[in-house]
C-alpha cells in the first residue's frame, strides 16, 4: 500500500497557478529557479493540508484546512496550486508552493497537517519527495 502511495506521489504533477509552473520529482525546473531568484530564496516546499493521511475529507473540511495552512505559512512567499495525480479517482489537492522555507520547518508543517509526504527542493537542484510517516 505505502509503496503504491509513494509511486503515486512521484508521478504527481505539482502545479502552481500563477506563475504557471509544473514541478515534477527529480526534474530540475528553470522557471522555479527563476522564481526562487526573484524572491531571493534558496529553499522551497510544496505542501497541502488536504486529506490527512490520505483520508478523503469533504470539500468544506479541506478548504478550511487550506486556510489554516495559509495562516501557518503567511510569513513566507506562497503561491497556490494543486497536485494532480495519475489516479483520476482523487481530486487535485489545493496546495501551496512555499518559498524560503527550511527543510526542517517544511517537515514540521507537513506533519502538523498529517501529510504522508511533501515535496522539497533547493535552487538549482531536483525536487525530492520527503516521506513523513
Amino acid at each position: 500500500m505505502i509503496n503504491n502511495l509513494i509511486q503515486a506521489y512521484k508521478n504527481t504533477k505539482y502545479k502552481v497557478f500563477n506563475p504557471n509552473l509544473v514541478i515534477e520529482i527529480g526534474v530540475i525546473n528553470n522557471d522555479l529557479n527563476d522564481l526562487m531568484g526573484k524572491n531571493n530564496a534558496s529553499e522551497w516546499a510544496y505542501i497541502t493540508a488536504f486529506n490527512p493521511y490520505s483520508k478523503a475529507l469533504t470539500e468544506i473540511e479541506n478548504k478550511d484546512r487550506h486556510l489554516q495552512l495559509k495562516e501557518v505559512t503567511k510569513s513566507f512567499f506562497t503561491y497556490e496550486g494543486h497536485g494532480v495525480g495519475t489516479d483520476s479517482s482523487w481530486e487535485p489537492e489545493l496546495s501551496l508552493l512555499v518559498i524560503g522555507i527550511s527543510k526542517a520547518e517544511a517537515i514540521l508543517i507537513g506533519k502538523k497537517f498529517e501529510q504522508n509526504a511533501i515535496v522539497y527542493g533547493k535552487i538549482d537542484s531536483t525536487p525530492e519527495l520527503l516521506i513523513l510517516v
